[in-house]
């Protein structure tokens, strides 16, 4: 089940760290205040994703990902006529975070990381039927509108998030209501942990964490760690959150919108150190929108990047 989202307790008094992943090689767990997926996987931080050389840029999101599965329960607890089995009951189950910032679901291979996550959770033929589920849109997208028109290849980008844990929407048809309605009432019949992944908050509150005690310091040195030239946020949520924790940012849009200057590159100020800021939408925006005018304007804007490299 989703809990109603609270600021995490830091896993130390903030005057002895400033953010829990300072304390921990990444990818560890930080403590339980982050909640736990369905079937128990803990709800771990996922770092800042360097490349292995120089980074050109680095890209900016909300907050990770999860990792999917299609889940069904086993036959004598399937809800569903026989007839109706032929699909999983859920086609989408979070059970984990995503195994890199903006993975795009496909490396690490899908198929790898669900036989680990069986083993990792214990995972047997009483829990059901467990098969890949739907897995990395969003990186996908990223590298398809955002990375390629801009000549920008994933392996020279480092990537992170504003706030690096994962939350879980509600509402209708959301993962959060899959959870609640349909895995909780089955959970403990077959032995698994219903899960407490926090919801998501309001983007006040996102932005209020991602310049909070528990990460301002943390997002403010990986901006100037990584080094790049360029700093992309995506979506409204992230340019907020860099713009919070920024000593100084100018020249850009302060609400994305539709117009001319959409996409347009400003500078940011973080410690001393000067670097090109571009604020873009999400690739779950772009993905998703049925706004004819951002339509438009994300085809200009991708024309006019393209057209620049030529």
């Amino acid at each position: 089940m989703a809990t109603d989202w609270s600021p995490p307790r830091p896993c130390r008094a903030p005057s002895e760290v400033s953010y829990c992943s300072h304390m921990v090689q990444a990818g560890e767990v930080y403590g339980s205040d982050f909640g736990q997926f369905p079937f128990g996987q803990l709800n771990r931080v996922r770092p800042m994703r360097r490349p292995s050389g120089e980074a050109h840029a680095l890209v900016v999101g909300v907050y990770p990902s999860a990792f999917h599965i299609a889940w069904s329960p086993p036959s004598h607890l399937d809800p569903r006529l026989v007839t109706q089995r032929a699909r999983p009951y859920i086609g989408s189950l979070a059970v984990d975070v995503e195994p890199i910032v903006f993975w795009n679901g496909q490396s690490p291979s899908p198929a790898e990381l669900l036989e680990q996550w069986k083993v990792g959770v214990g995972f047997t033929d009483e829990h059901g039927i467990a098969t890949v589920g739907n897995n990395g849109p969003s990186g996908a997208g990223l590298v398809v509108n955002v990375l390629e028109p801009l000549g920008l290849d994933a392996d020279d980008v480092a990537f992170t998030d504003a706030v690096p844990w994962f939350f879980v929407k509600d509402g209708a048809g959301s993962q959060g209501e899959a959870i609640r309605e349909r895995f909780g009432p089955i959970a403990a019949s077959i032995g698994a942990a219903q899960g407490s992944i926090p919801k998501r908050p309001t983007t006040r509150q996102l932005v209020e964490l991602a310049n909070g005690p528990l990460r301002r310091d943390a997002l403010r040195a990986e901006l100037v760690e990584a080094a790049e030239p360029l700093v992309i946020t995506l979506g409204q949520e992230a340019l907020d959150a860099i713009r919070a924790v920024a000593d100084r940012c100018d020249g850009v849009q302060v609400r994305l919108a539709p117009s001319d200057d959409y996409g347009s590159r400003g500078h940011l100020v973080v410690g001393g150190h000067r670097m090109r800021l571009l604020p873009l939408v999400h690739p779950g925006f772009q993905r998703q929108t049925a706004r004819q005018d951002w339509k438009e304007q994300l085809k200009r804007w991708d024309t006019s990047v393209r057209n620049k490299r030529d």
